[in-house]
């Protein structure tokens, strides 16, 4: 229900398309309240990888708004993508990001927190561009399998299992 927010951002930027990917139990709630927006548009579910890595090349910017998301594997890809992200502060988000390095983190229900955020970086090319850079770096550097790897050798040793 936390996507509800949207609707004061899609009355405030009229001219930028917002779309949702997925699926989920308020689908029907959510889709009744929005589609009335000419800038919004419910793409449901896409074939993963190759339909989502189609849309996270085409976007601008990767809004993630949860009402809870324990460790959502899209915020990483989107990083990898190199776009920013806006993403509500719940669950394990905000270990997955970098707070004003490679995206913003938004309070629950804060609607609007999501058009300023939405709004600075709608308007400024140059901090996409280097929100969308550190957003790589930042996932390449903690979350690849050779850190992985790395670190679960490290354990192991410690542990004197190794």
């Amino acid at each position: 229900k936390e996507m509800l927010v949207l609707e004061n951002a899609l009355k405030k930027f009229p001219n930028v398309k917002f779309y949702w990917v997925g699926d989920g139990p308020f689908r029907e709630e959510i889709t009744t309240k929005l589609k009335k927006y000419k800038n919004f548009e419910w793409l449901g579910s896409l074939d993963y990888p190759d339909k989502v890595r189609e849309y996270l090349s085409e976007i601008d910017i990767y809004a993630l708004i949860s009402g809870l998301d324990m460790s959502p594997l899209t915020l990483l890809e989107a990083q990898l993508m190199k776009k920013p992200v806006v993403a509500t502060k719940v669950g394990g988000i905000p270990e997955l990001m970098k707070d004003n390095e490679t995206g913003f983190l938004v309070e629950k229900g804060n609607a609007e927190e999501w058009i300023e955020k939405l709004s600075l970086l709608i308007n400024d090319k140059e901090k996409r561009v280097n929100m969308g850079n550190s957003g790589r770096k930042f996932v390449e550097e903690n979350f690849s399998w050779n850190k992985i790897v790395k670190e679960f050798i490290k354990d192991l040793e410690k542990e004197k299992i190794l």
